[in-house]
């Protein structure tokens, strides 16, 4: 677990950094390490952005995210066992749910080979080298200077949600095309859409995909599969963060799309920590809006939208979740 580090962490964090087996690996760290160090250190910590790591509720150590990148240190008695490699996936991926988050660099001792693996582990690249002056040492020690971009970090990280009856994953070009082809370009699906076509081409198709990958923040689309098999699409757009489904009409009536998106919802709020949800709906589509409502969405407004499967403006219906509020449900599956 990480939580934030605060002045009862100090005895723990002055035990390990005061030895210079811990010490010796971090640049801003003097030896011999005191209470004081500590304490004018936390003073100067950015809010939101150090974390103490426990495992079972004890303390062993630290990981911190400044404009330079991660950092961290393990206590000399819990490392070897990936504590440093679960606490840093964790912040990255906190990192890189904010969709104006840009890429991530990261710096080790040339001579760290434990911290140079939990870096490549998770995806970090070497870039150069550079020297730095390391305080406990008392001299300039080579650096490995990383990079993790965010495309890197997205597809090794994919997000993936299992439901009882349902896996949602990224799409994939070329394996889907058919079969969202199939799916999408039905007319009594498409009408219902905003983007689809009835019939759908694969090339059109293939655009579509490639149009909103998984990036690791709000603005993807995930197909829906049962027993192995592609049954529909959910999507997050990043604008207004609205949500989206559309399903093969032979799984209609299953309760495979309330599945699929209360899914979505619970990863939206907790993963992505947004606020509020939105979604639209065409007037004439009661299932969905009956779908919506049992969900927790309440009507906002009233408009009119297009569909490529329908000729000119319909009537829709706009919706929105609150994360909190009394019309939210917390969007636990």
């Amino acid at each position: 677990m990480l939580r934030p580090l605060n002045e009862q962490d100090e005895a723990a964090v002055v035990a390990s950094l005061s030895r210079i087996e811990v010490a010796g690996w971090l640049t801003s760290v003097p030896h011999p390490y005191g209470a004081g160090d500590f304490r004018d250190w936390l003073a100067m910590a950015m809010p939101g952005r150090v974390w103490a790591i426990e495992d079972a509720g004890a303390f062993v150590g630290v990981i911190a995210l400044a404009s330079d990148g991660p950092g961290y240190w393990i206590a000399p008695e819990a490392q070897g066992q990936g504590h440093a490699s679960v606490a840093l996936a964790a912040v990255l991926a906190a990192h890189f749910a904010d969709p104006e988050a840009g890429d991530l660099p990261a710096r080790c001792f040339a001579d760290n080979t434990a911290s140079a693996h939990v870096l490549e582990k998770a995806g970090f690249r070497e870039r150069g080298r550079a020297m730095k002056f390391a305080l406990a040492r008392g001299a300039e020690v080579e650096q490995r200077v990383f990079m993790l971009d965010r495309y890197t970090w997205a597809v090794r990280n994919p997000l993936v949600i299992e439901t009882p009856h349902l896996r949602l994953a990224p799409l994939e070009v070329p394996r889907d095309i058919a079969a969202l082809a199939r799916i999408g370009g039905q007319a009594v699906v498409a009408r219902n859409t905003g983007s689809l076509l009835s019939p759908w081409p694969e090339d059109v198709v293939r655009a579509w995909v490639e149009a909103l990958p998984w990036r690791g923040c709000p603005g993807f689309r995930l197909g829906v599969w049962r027993n192995g098999r592609m049954i529909g699409v959910v999507q997050l757009q990043r604008k207004a963060a609205e949500i989206g489904l559309f399903l093969d009409p032979a799984e209609w009536g299953k309760g495979y799309a309330r599945e699929a998106l209360q899914a979505l919802i619970a990863s939206a709020f907790s993963r992505f920590g947004l606020p509020s949800l939105s979604a639209t709906v065409f007037a004439d589509n009661a299932a969905s809006l009956r779908l919506m409502r049992g969900l927790g969405f309440v009507e906002t407004g009233r408009s009119e939208g297009e569909s490529p499967a329908r000729i000119g403006l319909h009537p829709t219906v706009l919706l929105r979740l609150d994360r909190t509020a009394g019309n939210g449900q917390d969007a636990a599956p």
